[in-house]
């Protein structure tokens, strides 16, 4: 594979996090990618991956907790991150321009919560107040709802599987570009127009193809879509490559076969096709460096 990668966003997938702590991808190879982002790639935390991360630390016990948080501290490994916010800020603003409707979202604030969390002694540390030990931070403590935080991401998976099961009972008529694009205007809070419909389609286009592929296999009764809830955030995941500079990494092969004939899929990889990407870089690395010359010295007349 060529290197477009040389500075572009990327972006994990939440299932990578939970492969490299269980050992399913090896600390070698996560290392070694974790070193080409850090040197050739910028390096952005998804809300929505955050989001996750948190509501697993949300349903875990107390005695969960510390792996709960390895997989945040793995989150922030590769250098110079920087946090997206939530896909309908993000909408606003990299597709349109417009400022954020929620300030309380926006990356400063998710960056601020990582810190927190990898802070905290524990689940009821983290609901009861966490002090930052840095400047402007000493005289404060920081603390999580977390309930309310999974109560949010539970009522969005719940809606998603709701609307899906409506259209397998022919209790709602199925998505079409129209309706679809108006459904993400009224979500962002922009008027519905033609231009602004074109607009949605375009930027996001991988995550149109992905929900048209949901809204297919509702016709599948032996699908169960509660079974299935993380669909709903792997959809939402996909809005962020309206930023043509962001390239998803992810595990799930779903994914990739779902977004097939998009216009973005070559800006979703498969974490191996990274792990080739970066191994490939170190190999061309090492191979034009030039060797070191040693110093030999002259026999002694």
């Amino acid at each position: 594979m060529p290197l477009p990668l040389l500075r572009a966003k990327i972006v994990f997938d939440t299932q990578i996090l939970d492969y490299v702590y269980r050992g399913s991808i090896c600390p070698e190879d996560w290392n070694a990618v974790v070193k080409y982002i850090s040197k050739n790639c910028r390096y952005a935390i998804s809300a929505n991956t955050l989001y996750e991360l948190l509501a697993g630390i949300a349903k875990g016990d107390v005695n969960h907790f510390s792996e709960n948080q390895s997989r945040i501290r793995l989150l922030c490994q590769p250098a110079r991150r920087e946090f997206l916010p939530t896909v309908g800020n993000f909408l606003r603003s990299k597709v349109f321009g417009l400022p954020p409707r929620k300030p309380d979202f926006q990356p400063k604030r998710l960056g601020l919560w990582t810190e927190v969390v990898l802070a905290a002694a524990g689940k009821s540390n983290l609901q009861s107040g966490v002090a930052l030990h840095k400047a402007g931070h000493s005289s404060k403590t920081y603390g999580f709802d977390l309930q309310l935080l999974l109560n949010q991401i539970e009522e969005g998976k719940q809606s998603h599987s709701e609307r899906l099961e409506g259209l397998r009972h022919g209790e709602l008529l199925p998505s079409t570009d129209d309706s679809w694009s108006r459904s993400i205007l009224n979500f962002i809070d922009l008027p519905v127009t033609d231009a602004n419909a074109r607009k949605i389609l375009a930027a996001l286009n991988a995550a149109h193809l992905y929900e048209i592929s949901l809204y297919e296999m509702a016709k599948n009764h032996q699908y169960d879509f509660r079974k299935h809830d993380s669909d709903w955030i792997d959809a939402q995941q996909l809005y962020y490559l309206a930023d043509p500079s962001v390239w998803f990494i992810t595990c799930d092969a779903n994914i990739r076969f779902r977004t097939i004939d998009s216009t973005q899929r070559d800006r979703i990889l498969s974490f191996d096709e990274l792990k080739a990407v970066a191994m490939n870089r170190t190999a061309v690395s090492r191979s034009t460096k030039k060797p070191e010359r040693s110093y030999s010295p002259s026999p002694s007349r």
